[in-house]
């Protein structure tokens, strides 16, 4: 999550493992793999050096739930981070329940 929302938030600069290794200290098979996951699902593109340096490609769309996301891991990084990691019986519900925004009072 933290690569995608480091990445995503500076879409103009051009990344390499070690970048994000260097901003995230991440252990680097981890980056790599994560970086190419995301490549997969379409957030980055990859130039194929070696190397690879990877941009930020996502959709408009993606960059909103992003931004969404990336606003709730820095109001309630405890609820997001439970979210991701807690076995619930339905993981999709429990992923939604992580947004859920108590009115103010």
């Amino acid at each position: 999550m933290e690569i995608l929302l480091l990445v995503s938030g500076r879409p103009d600069v051009v990344w390499t493992v070690q970048s994000v290794y260097d901003s995230i200290l991440s252990s680097m098979p981890s980056i790599q793999r994560w970086m190419d996951e995301f490549v997969r699902m379409g957030f980055l593109e990859s130039d194929g050096a070696d190397p690879p340096q990877y941009r930020y490609v996502g959709k408009v769309e993606d960059g909103e739930t992003i931004a969404a996301l990336a606003q709730c891991y820095k109001t309630m990084p405890v609820r997001v981070i439970e979210a991701i990691y807690k076995k619930d019986t339905d993981p999709a519900q429990g992923f939604a329940d992580a947004f859920k925004l108590k009115p103010d009072k």
